[in-house]
């Protein structure tokens, strides 16, 4: 595993890539989290196999930050992703989004399926249909921020699942640095932009081989709202995987039978795949 830099339109986005393998995975990262979410499951795909790279977004790990709220959106850090794989040259590769950066992806396949061997959809966020904003929803951030609680509950995506693999404690601890760096123009520009999302009418224009997978245990996103994307994606081309008693994240919770499902996905789902 090595980190690295990559120039991405206006921003310098950092990535951790691991394996020099044919097959190219990018794995996208959610609301207040980092690439370090995926390292445990990035080091258990085959290297001889699949070439693996794990974005940091704008304003997370050691990524650009920006001023503007604006700049922290699924629309933005889609176009930054657009020009990461850009500079690296990057054709033909799985792509794969948790949470927020679910969403990121969908709205990277809809503009760049061309790019794509396939898609994954890990607990993503809900892509329509979300409850609006409450009053004051800012500056109570912005008064949670400054006490770090903002930062703190939003590391739960850190936390333990009723099922769990044991990994290294510096793996969670890492993880748990990086969202303790968020910045709050982040935290409000991400969540507003994910209550403003409007993408689930459009799913069904993708037409790659899309696997959307969730935890039962998920109450950040709910398993309603990942039946209803995975049910808005075109019949012939879509792909469900619900893991039991698992929440949010399963790239942290389970990494190895994550890596083992994705595995199976890239390399027997996907290559038998006809388009309908």
């Amino acid at each position: 595993m090595h980190s690295d830099f990559v120039q991405a339109g206006g921003v310098r986005l950092q990535y951790f890539e691991h394996g020099t393998g044919l097959e190219t995975v990018v794995l996208v990262h959610g609301y207040t989290a980092s690439a370090r979410i995926w390292r445990a499951m990035q080091e258990r795909l085959d290297p001889t196999r699949f070439r693996v790279l794990a974005f940091n977004n704008r304003g997370a790990g050691d990524s650009d930050r920006s001023a503007g709220e604006t700049d922290y959106t699924v629309e933005a850090f889609a176009r930054d992703l657009s020009g990461a794989v850009t500079t690296l040259g990057l054709r033909n590769f799985h792509l794969v989004g948790h949470s927020m950066g679910g969403a990121t992806v969908a709205r990277f396949a809809l503009d760049h399926q061309a790019l794509l061997k396939s898609l994954t959809l890990l607990d993503p966020a809900p892509l329509a249909s979300r409850p609006a904003l409450t009053p004051g929803w800012e500056d109570e951030i912005r008064a949670r921020f400054r006490t770090g609680e903002a930062t703190r509950s939003a590391s739960g995506a850190a936390a333990p699942a009723t099922r769990h693999e044991t990994l290294p404690e510096h793996y969670r601890r890492e993880l748990t640095e990086d969202v303790a760096r968020t910045p709050v123009e982040r935290l409000i520009g991400s969540r507003r932009s994910m209550a403003s999302l409007d993408l689930r009418s459009r799913l069904g224009e993708i037409h790659v081989p899309t696997l959307v997978i969730g935890g039962d245990l998920d109450t950040t996103v709910g398993v309603p709202h990942i039946l209803t994307e995975y049910l808005a994606l075109p019949e012939g081309n879509r792909f469900l995987h619900i893991y039991h008693r698992v929440g949010h994240s399963p790239n942290i919770d389970l990494p190895g039978e994550m890596a083992t499902l994705l595995t199976e996905f890239f390399s027997v789902t996907v290559p038998g795949f006809v388009r309908p």
